[in-house]
């Protein structure tokens, strides 16, 4: 009995260091405050991300996919058009919309196509096994690429928002302006047909 009553006592304090932990921990470090942009802060945004991008030319990498199979920027040139989705793993809301990109990825409009770069993969292996569960458990099928030196360079290190989409064309160059509309198949089937056209109308 009495050792049934100390294994009781033990638990009961692992328990209460456990929870005075986490008090401490909130108090300190607590959740984060919700960033909400006035109207006019989210119009500069956009502004700022346009001007950003607008220049972006992605000949000449040469990454390596999550599985190691090595992609160059030779996969532009097999569509006139590629979507492009920046993502990271403590990212939120790109692992919430990896559903929608993959059910768009099925269906995509003829001459198009869709890659994602996962831009801490390449951190460590722990990372780079959560970024393929991520997309095992979403069911997310299109190549997601680790960015090399050139991609980091010309893109990814720059990226202050996640999830970032972007389009180029069959040379790597951008075409008209990152995605800002919803998170959904059927937005992003819009953006793409959208900046489709501009590539057909050179």
């Amino acid at each position: 009995m009495n050792k049934l009553i100390k294994t009781l006592i033990r638990v009961l304090i692992t328990i209460a260091i456990i929870f005075t932990a986490l008090v401490v921990i909130l108090r300190f470090l607590g959740p984060a405050d919700v960033i909400v942009l006035t109207e006019e802060e989210e119009k500069q945004q956009k502004q700022q991300e346009i001007e950003q991008y607008k220049n972006t030319n992605l000949k000449g990498f040469k990454a390596k996919d999550l599985n190691g199979k090595e992609i160059t920027s030779d996969i532009f040139s097999k569509y006139k058009l590629t979507m492009i989705n920046i993502w990271n793993t403590g990212c939120g809301p790109c692992i919430e919309e990896m559903p929608e990109i993959e059910k768009l990825y099925e269906d995509l409009p003829k001459d198009t196509n869709i890659i994602s770069i996962c831009t801490d993969a390449g951190d460590s292996k722990k990372d780079l096994d959560f970024a393929k569960e991520i997309m095992k458990m979403t069911g997310a099928k299109f190549t997601t690429l680790i960015p090399d030196e050139f991609l980091k360079r010309n893109l990814t290190d720059d990226v202050q928002a996640f999830p970032t989409t972007i389009f180029v064309d069959s040379e790597g160059k951008a075409v008209g302006t990152p995605h800002f509309d919803e998170q959904t198949a059927k937005a992003y089937e819009k953006s793409i047909i959208d900046r489709l056209k501009l590539v057909e109308a050179k």
